[in-house]
């Protein structure tokens, strides 16, 4: 057992010295990164071999430049450190003093959207090779959204509650809530969880009160909220078509009518006229009774 055992770790050490690429001693825990726009991160590079292995003689980061291949922006070698590629450097630099001790992590600063991409930590030692690749995102900050009312609430009428993000890095995510009344969203309603919106149909008066939009990227998460009120329902035509049989009847319900005011004019100027000839006559009668 403990030759077989011995035999195995012969050879995979065999494998690691002369071959030109041996990929095992750096840890892979981790291989994506996400970081906002602004801070920083580190890019993770450790060594997992025993000790005889850590001291290296070249150390490089490279990054991959759609269109272009990767380019070296960073290179520890025999001590000396340079900085080749222009966009990160002042930037960009090791997170210990030595990296060929095993840890050759970098940290990156001031994170800008064009440092999103695909990296790779490279270990030389003699003839053999330890690298790791990795992927960086840099987000944009998540803004808060802005919620509004599509469509005239009104009973039986189709309305959209319309929820907008305008800055985040896709993807982002949108659920709506009901936080008033039975805090359930419409049974007739549809949500658009990538667009923001829910639409509800045939609006009902349970359907209104106060919503809650809230949208998520991979590092953030914010709302907005907005109030859906109903006006109340205008009578309909019937309503008022019974509302008028129970007036009460009486002299002036013809008046009551489209033109009731035109009625209402005219006989008052027939009264008015009537009135000036009875005081016409009454007086022209007065002043013949005198002569006499």
């Amino acid at each position: 057992m403990m030759t077989s055992v011995l035999w195995y770790l012969v050879s995979v050490l065999a494998f690691c010295t002369t071959s030109l690429v041996c990929a095992f001693g750096i840890s892979a825990d981790k291989t994506s990164y996400y970081a906002l726009k602004g801070s920083s991160v580190i890019l993770d590079c450790k060594s997992t071999r025993p000790s005889i292995f850590l001291k290296c003689s070249v150390v490089y980061w490279e990054f991959l430049i759609p269109k272009e291949g990767a380019k070296i922006f960073l290179l520890m070698d025999h001590g000396q450190m340079y900085v080749a590629h222009k966009p990160l450097k002042d930037r960009v630099k090791f997170t210990s003093p030595n990296p060929c001790d095993g840890d050759a992590s970098i940290r990156i600063t001031d994170l800008r959207m064009s440092d999103t991409g695909k990296y790779a930590c490279n270990l030389r030692e003699n003839a053999r090779y330890f690298w790791k690749n990795m992927t960086l995102t840099v987000m944009e900050e998540l803004s808060t959204p802005v919620c509004a009312v599509q469509g005239e609430p009104v009973a039986g009428n189709v309305v959209t509650l319309q929820c907008t993000s305008s800055q985040g890095t896709p993807p982002l995510k949108y659920s709506w809530t009901k936080t008033s009344g039975n805090q359930m969203l419409p049974p007739n309603s549809t949500e658009d969880t990538s667009g923001g919106t829910l639409l509800v149909n045939r609006l009902s008066e349970d359907d209104c009160g106060s919503y809650l939009c809230t949208v998520e990227s991979l590092n953030d998460t914010k709302h907005c909220e907005i109030l859906l009120e109903c006006p109340s329902s205008p009578p309909t035509t019937s309503d008022a078509t019974k509302h008028n049989e129970v007036l009460p009847k009486s002299l002036w319900s013809p008046l009551a009518t489209s033109n009731g005011n035109q009625v209402v004019i005219a006989a008052a100027a027939t009264i008015i006229v009537l009135l000036s000839l009875a005081i016409v006559f009454a007086l022209s009668h007065l002043g013949v009774a005198q002569k006499k």
